[in-house]
C-alpha cells in the first residue's frame, strides 16, 4: 500500500494467455527419399537433397532432417562424380 492506496494485483484479465501446445518437428520426406536415392546409388540425391534442404531452412524449425539432406547431398554428387569418371572411362576404352 502506498498512501492509502491498495496493492494492485492482477485479476483474471490481466494474466496471460496460456501457451498453445509445442508441437514436434516432422521429418522432412524430401530428406528421407533424398537420404534413400544417395544409398541406393543414384546421383538424383543431390538433387532431392539440395530440394530438402531449402525446405528445411524455410520452414524455420518446423521441419527436421538437414543432416540426412546433407548427407544425400555428398552422396549424390559423389554417385555423380563417378558416373562421370566411369562414362570417361568407357568412352575412351571405346575410342581406342
Amino acid at each position: 500500500m502506498i498512501d492509502g492506496m491498495p496493492a494492485l494485483r492482477p485479476g483474471p484479465t490481466d494474466a496471460a494467455p496460456p501457451a498453445p501446445p509445442a508441437r514436434a518437428a516432422r521429418l522432412n520426406p524430401l530428406a528421407v527419399l533424398a537420404l534413400l536415392l544417395g544409398i541406393l546409388l543414384s546421383p538424383l540425391a543431390a538433387l532431392f537433397g539440395h530440394l530438402a534442404a531449402g525446405q528445411i531452412t524455410r520452414s524455420h524449425g518446423a521441419e527436421r532432417g538437414a543432416v540426412l539432406a546433407w548427407v544425400a547431398i555428398g552422396l549424390g554428387w559423389l554417385w555423380l562424380l563417378l558416373l562421370v569418371i566411369i562414362a570417361a572411362a568407357v568412352w575412351v576404352a571405346l575410342a581406342s
